[in-house]
């Protein structure tokens, strides 16, 4: 879990309104628009937030692209009609529901409840939301199966969705929507291995051979034999 915080950028996936996701010889969707939610309030120390992108394709069906702050989880999901009355203000994390899904009962455990709320709003998410809006929001896991069930004040809302890799995004969306890693990040990464390398390999040297502080290898200093002066 995480909270956002002031300064981040957000959306912070590489999708933008108006871009078309997924593959030209396969299916296609355009980003509408996009909501930012977060669990808690300014007094919790620690929320769970995440960024949904409102999609639709070409046969004006909708869905949703999540990508989760904390564990940098991305899912795509789509509409599920089930005959079930799921209120997700009803349920509680760590029960477990029995949902028809393909013709089928199957019995998911209920891994997040609570109320979140819109902190940001870009383009034209369906339904439309405002920045300050509750939505109630559950998340239900089975074999193979998520479901996320939510209400915003305009009536129950069902998708079923899939967890992507990096290589499935790749597949299903065309690219990866994954945030960019920071470049300044990385460079300070490899200094700081860079840096441990050399404190490695100059702790293993002998001692006539270490570099000093100065960055120049002492020099060699041979004793004189007995009886023997020193010359130059």
């Amino acid at each position: 879990m995480v909270m956002v915080r002031a300064g981040q950028p957000i959306p912070r996936t590489r999708v933008r309104v108006g871009r078309t996701l997924g593959r030209r010889d396969g299916w296609q969707a355009v980003a509408r628009g996009c909501v930012t939610l977060q669990e808690g309030d300014a007094a919790t120390p620690v929320r769970n937030a995440w960024e949904e992108w409102h999609l639709r394709d070409a046969q004006d069906v909708d869905h949703r692209l999540a990508y989760h702050y904390g564990t940098g989880a991305v899912m795509l999901s789509r509409v599920e009609q089930v005959p079930e009355p799921l209120d997700p203000r009803a349920l509680r994390a760590g029960e477990e529901v029995v949902v028809t899904l393909d013709g089928r009962p199957q019995r998911l455990r209920v891994d997040r409840a609570a109320v979140a709320e819109v902190f940001h709003v870009v383009g034209e998410p369906t339904p439309p939301l405002r920045v300050g809006d509750p939505v109630a929001h559950a998340e239900l896991h089975g074999p193979d199966v998520v479901l996320t069930v939510q209400d915003a004040g305009r009536g129950v809302e069902v998708h079923r969705g899939t967890v992507l890799d990096k290589w499935e995004q790749k597949a299903v969306l065309g690219r990866d929507v994954g945030p960019r890693m920071n470049r300044f990040l990385v460079v300070a990464g490899w200094a700081a291995v860079f840096v441990l390398l050399f404190n490695l390999l100059n702790a293993c040297m002998p001692d006539d051979l270490r570099v000093g502080a100065a960055g120049a290898v002492r020099a060699v200093v041979v004793p004189a034999a007995a009886g023997q002066v020193p010359t130059g």
